[in-house]
């Protein structure tokens, strides 16, 4: 039986979006902005090692594969997230700080200022969920491993294409989730696993390319999915506009445009939802405040 998360409906937009794009707030000290291309670790990848740790996230395992982050996936602070995730994806400080302060959240002490990769591989927290792209269902077991099987579900919906784009990220969206409504008796998807969905994708869509298009290659996707590596080799290079929660937010729209069914019975969605959505999940922004030290307060959120 599928469980339905209680959720209130958001107001939505029918029409796809387009971006005002307003760059986000920098933190004061610290950089903004892609490395150079130049920067050794780009083409510095190690694979992790005996006490090393990773999350159910394929970006975050990359940027540790190559040292953006620290490599033990260990002892991460926003400020050092801050900065690795600019370095290595051009992330925005306005998502970095909100989603490394659900990070703090999954720590034994949130209020300690770091947490660890492998904490954040809680079931139906916004990194981990049912009907991944690349994992199994927690009730299946292993939900934090790269899953080769799970992955080509998703390689058969391009059916030959070399890029993506938001239909087809639509679709591959809906097909993984008809599949595990299928095989899970415990799948959950309510509103909350909806946007975090949604989001992931818009992640790796945007990551790959840019904020605004959605196109992108699918080798570099591959890649980044199956070695958890920055597909630098490939000709890829980081965004030239940073990654925010406001691009993050129209592209979550647009996907969700592109493919209206797919979602829980009731759900609309707006272009905050993914920002309100994770803000809310973490208790506010009293809340966010106190686990960031205030520094969520200086990006605006």
């Amino acid at each position: 039986m599928v469980a339905l998360v209680a959720t209130t409906a958001l107001v939505a937009f029918s029409l796809p979006l387009t971006l005002a794009y307003p760059s986000p707030q920098p933190l004061l000290g610290l950089p903004t902005g892609p490395a150079p291309i130049t920067d050794p670790r780009f083409t510095t990848w190690n694979a992790p090692g005996s006490g090393d740790v990773r999350s159910p996230c394929p970006g975050l395992n990359a940027l540790a594969n190559h040292g953006f982050i620290h490599h033990n996936g260990k002892n991460l602070t926003i400020p050092h997230l801050v900065d690795g995730l600019a370095a290595g994806l051009n992330m925005g400080v306005d998502f970095t700080v909100l989603i490394g302060g659900a990070g703090l959240l999954a720590s034994p002490n949130p209020l300690g200022g770091s947490f660890d990769l492998n904490q954040l591989d809680q079931h139906n927290f916004p990194i981990e969920h049912d009907a991944s792209l690349s994992r199994e269902d927690a009730y299946f077991g292993n939900d934090y491993s790269f899953n080769q099987k799970i992955w080509n579900m998703v390689l058969t919906v391009y059916k030959g294409k070399t890029t993506t784009d938001i239909p087809t990220a639509a679709k591959v969206l809906s097909a993984r989730t008809q599949d595990e409504q299928k095989r899970d008796p415990q799948f959950t998807y309510g509103l909350r696993e909806f946007i975090f969905r949604y989001g992931e994708t818009a992640l790796y869509l945007q990551t790959m390319s840019d904020p605004v298009s959605g196109v992108a290659r699918l080798d570099f996707i591959r890649e980044l999915f199956e070695k958890e590596r920055l597909p630098v080799d490939l000709g890829w290079r980081p965004s030239t506009l940073p990654i925010t929660l406001a691009s993050l937010g129209v592209m979550v729209n647009n996907l969700f445009a592109a493919n209206p069914q797919n979602g829980p019975e009731g759900v609309t969605i707006a272009s905050n939802s993914y920002k309100d959505l994770i803000e809310g999940f973490i208790g506010g922004s009293e809340v966010l405040g106190n686990l960031t030290g205030g520094l969520s307060k200086q990006t605006g959120l």
